[in-house]
């Protein structure tokens, strides 16, 4: 085989490599993007950094949180609410953990689905708990993959 055959054959198997590899890369991307959102809320009461929840959000996000319309902006004034009751001595928290993540990607768009469980605890007790099921639609901006669209909800009891 030639150098030049050896170096084209070098170079398609390099080429060949990042294709799978960059993918591969997104999609782990995409899905700290999503840990990274519950992880900010649930921390909130410590840090009290609505950015670093925010960020994560796309500026035209709407959701879907059990049959309820969601918005950054209802995020936001959400966060502004709770900061406000933690400034007053709440001793309210969260936990939000993901699991089951399956993330995929096409261009500039991607989709996950997963199970979350939300629970709220008050002075170390269980207040309440909330799981189910999310579909998440995430939009490409630079560098981040930001969440456009989510809709999560609980399974219902069937009859």
């Amino acid at each position: 085989m030639k150098k030049s055959q050896l170096a084209c054959v070098m170079m398609i198997a390099c080429l060949s490599w990042a294709a799978t590899a960059w993918p591969a890369e997104e999609k782990g991307i995409i899905e700290k993007t999503i840990k990274d959102a519950a992880m900010a809320s649930a921390t909130f009461s410590e840090t009290k950094d609505k950015q670093a929840v925010l960020k994560l959000y796309t500026p035209d996000y709407v959701g879907i949180q059990d049959g309820e319309t969601e918005t950054r902006e209802s995020i936001e004034k959400w966060l502004s609410d709770y900061e406000s009751e933690l400034n007053k001595g709440s001793t309210l928290r969260f936990i939000s953990v993901v699991s089951n993540l399956h993330a995929h990607m096409l261009g500039p768009m991607a989709w996950a689905t997963y199970d979350y469980v939300f629970q709220s605890l008050r002075k170390g007790e269980l207040e309440g708990q909330d799981s189910g099921q999310c579909t998440t639609i995430l939009r490409k901006e630079g560098s981040a993959w930001l969440i456009q669209h989510e809709h999560c909800s609980k399974p219902r009891m069937m009859k």
